[in-house]
């Protein structure tokens, strides 16, 4: 599969947001050549299936990729799959590859995504879940132990749990802080979601790992000991290991851009996981490290490339965060900025698995949590987005 030739814009990383960028330079009617280029082997793939259903989802290439083989030759986008990116010129706008090749760009897209968080106390040999690989292998050895200890519970740790309990195995979910998602939901809902893990048979512990965690075998402070197939979910940090290199401007929350996706380089964007957007509250650098981020910034990030290259004025992305999580058939989810607030009302039962949770900064909705109601969801981010100026 071959692009047309001669400098054109090219896609380093080949998940959600560098794979929609992509397809929507097409969409949007650009002809010139087109390059991504994802790390891992195989075609691009719906990352959402690894966590949200680990033991049922088919993880052979044909059926998780995101398009078939021949929608890339009919888009004539060269996905050059199972090769590195080692350095960016931005001088001579070029990427050079770990094959030994070189290629040139007019717009670079830098969608690197993150890098799991592995604390001095994570054995090398517990896996973490970021690729389909992972979760293949993740998956074989439960097939044995039929016990997961996972060590983490945010989104992605209670999504493994209720993956594997929903397949009548054992689940253990470690999370160091006095709750469960803590860091995105009030405490309401985190009490909520725990009774529900804890109803389908979940344990659940709050406590700190001891010294340290191995592959088989997790030890926690109060001396219990947790034996199964250990796989860690403690979050993940931007990947700007590239960035870095070509001199590009990073903070603590990831590559630097501003309300365009462009970064402090000429004709380099960033978007995804990697990539820290002004927040819409403060303006101040801040990542998103959900699906819906990395399709929106994508997708935004692929048509100020355009205007860029029309010599237009790039649209402002702004962007009100949402997210979202599917557990023993619940469909949650969170819009705004739903933490770091006391006033928290409660409209249904969350009991019941029915209700919507809001937020509030004096009279202004700032965050909702919407349990069983994604229609409720949809609508307060659109209040939040109007009171802020923003589109969604």
């Amino acid at each position: 599969m071959t692009a047309p030739t001669g400098p054109g814009i090219v896609i380093v990383g080949a998940g959600t947001a560098g794979v929609t960028a992509a397809t929507t330079l097409r969409a949007d009617g650009y002809d010139g050549p087109v390059t991504v280029i994802g790390a891992e082997s195989g075609l691009p793939y719906r990352r959402t299936a690894l966590s949200k259903d680990l033991l049922a989802a088919d993880l052979s290439e044909g059926r998780i990729a995101l398009q078939k083989p021949e929608f890339w030759a009919q888009k004539t986008i060269d996905v050059r799959a199972g090769v590195r990116v080692t350095g960016i010129d931005v001088d001579a706008r070029t990427v050079s590859l770990d094959d030994g090749a070189s290629v040139r760009y007019r717009a670079l897209i830098v969608a690197t995504g993150g890098r799991p968080i592995r604390p001095g106390w994570l054995d090398p040999a517990v896996p973490t879940l970021r690729t389909r690989a992972d979760a293949a292998a993740i998956r074989d050895d439960l097939s044995r132990s039929q016990r997961l200890v996972v060590i983490g519970g945010g989104l992605i740790g209670l999504e493994l749990a209720a993956s594997v309990a929903a397949h009548g195995m054992t689940a253990t979910v470690v999370e160091a802080a006095d709750r469960v998602v803590g860091r995105v939901v009030p405490h309401q809902v985190s009490d909520y979601l725990a009774g529900l893990h804890v109803g389908n048979g979940v344990w659940l512990r709050t406590a700190s790992v001891a010294d340290s965690a191995t592959a088989r075998r997790v030890q926690l402070t109060d001396g219990t000991q947790l034996v199964g197939t250990v796989v860690a979910a403690i979050g993940a940090r931007p990947d700007v290991a590239l960035a870095e290199g070509a001199g590009l401007a990073v903070g603590p929350h990831g590559i630097v851009v501003d309300s365009t996706l462009a970064t402090s380089a000429p004709g380099v964007y960033a978007a995804g996981d990697a990539a820290a957007l002004p927040d819409l509250r403060t303006g101040e650098p801040a990542r998103g490290e959900h699906w819906f981020g990395a399709t929106d910034q994508g997708r935004a990030a692929a048509k100020s490339v355009l205007a860029d290259l029309a010599g237009t004025p790039a649209p402002s992305f702004t962007e009100v965060p949402r997210a979202w999580t599917i557990q023993y058939g619940v469909n949650v989810q969170m819009v705004g900025w739903p933490t770091g607030t006391d006033d928290v009302r409660i409209e249904g039962s969350l009991g019941d698995g029915d209700a919507l949770v809001t937020t509030y900064d004096g009279d202004d909705l700032i965050g909702a949590v919407a349990v069983g109601r994604a229609a409720a969801a949809r609508a307060c981010r659109s209040e939040i987005a109007a009171a802020l100026g923003s589109r969604v």
